[in-house]
């Protein structure tokens, strides 16, 4: 899926001009899945107040010792997002993930 690119959860803004001013291009525009899933990870639910029920908290679930309960949290999140999760993994040192749109 195509969409604005992010830069430090930030607008990515890369401001192209003619010769004589005017704006070309702005807004970065590209792959967005693994942004998405950032955002998804890291944020906890209620802070997204367009849909408060959006967000795992994975900060909040370090020492979380049900690593299924969190794996099972995940695909629902990129689920809700409309990716196709074929895996989901989490480890104490890491989390991977293979979906898709």
């Amino acid at each position: 899926m195509k969409g604005i690119q992010l830069t430090d959860y930030d607008l990515a803004v890369k401001v192209e001009r003619d010769s004589s001013g005017k704006i070309l291009n702005g807004m970065v525009v590209g792959d967005v899945l693994h942004q998405n899933q950032a955002v998804i990870l890291s944020i906890r639910k209620g802070e997204l107040k367009e849909n408060p029920s959006v967000g795992v908290g994975l900060a909040d679930m370090l020492l979380e010792h049900d690593l299924a309960a969190i794996q099972n949290e995940i695909r629902q999140q990129l689920e809700m997002d409309g990716q196709k999760v074929s895996m989901v993994r989490v480890t104490h040192q890491e989390v991977i993930i293979n979906a898709k749109y």
